[in-house]
C-alpha cells in the first residue's frame, strides 16, 4: 500500500527526485529514491524542525504543522503530515511542479491516514 502511494506521487509530480514515508524520528518506512537524495539525513533534520515548530506553536496557538517546505538552490523539499507521527517527504528539482506536488501530497495524506487508524 505505502509503495503504491509513493509511486503515484513520483509518477504524477514532474521533477520528483525522491519520496519517502517517514516517522517523526526520521526513520523511513518506505522510500523511492531516483537520485541518491540524502533522505535519511533530510528526514531527521526535518523531524527536528517539526519538533521545534510544535514547541513554538504552544505559545503561538497556530495549530498542528500540516506541511513544511524548504527551497534551496538544489532542491525543493516538502514535509507533509499524514498523522502527528508520520510524514511524507518529497524532494524535487527546483524546476519541478510545486503546485502539483502540494496537491498530490494532500491527496496521499487522505489515502495513507486510513492505514494508520
Amino acid at each position: 500500500m505505502f509503495r503504491s502511494v509513493l509511486e503515484a506521487i513520483r509518477d504524477r509530480v514532474d521533477g520528483t527526485l525522491a519520496v519517502t514515508l517517514i516517522g517523526l524520528d526520521g526513520i523511513p518506512i518506505e522510500t523511492i529514491n531516483r537520485d541518491s537524495v540524502p533522505l535519511e539525513t533530510m528526514g531527521a533534520e526535518f523531524g527536528g524542525f517539526i519538533k521545534t515548530i510544535r514547541a513554538a506553536n504552544t505559545d503561538l496557538s497556530t495549530g498542528d504543522v500540516l506541511q513544511f517546505s524548504l527551497v534551496t538552490e538544489k532542491y525543493i523539499a516538502f514535509l507533509s503530515a499524514v498523522t502527528g507521527d508520520y510524514y511524507l517527504l518529497l524532494v524535487m528539482r527546483p524546476d519541478g511542479n510545486y503546485g502539483r506536488a502540494r496537491f498530490e501530497l494532500a491527496r496521499a495524506r487522505h489515502s495513507l491516514r486510513d492505514e494508520f487508524d
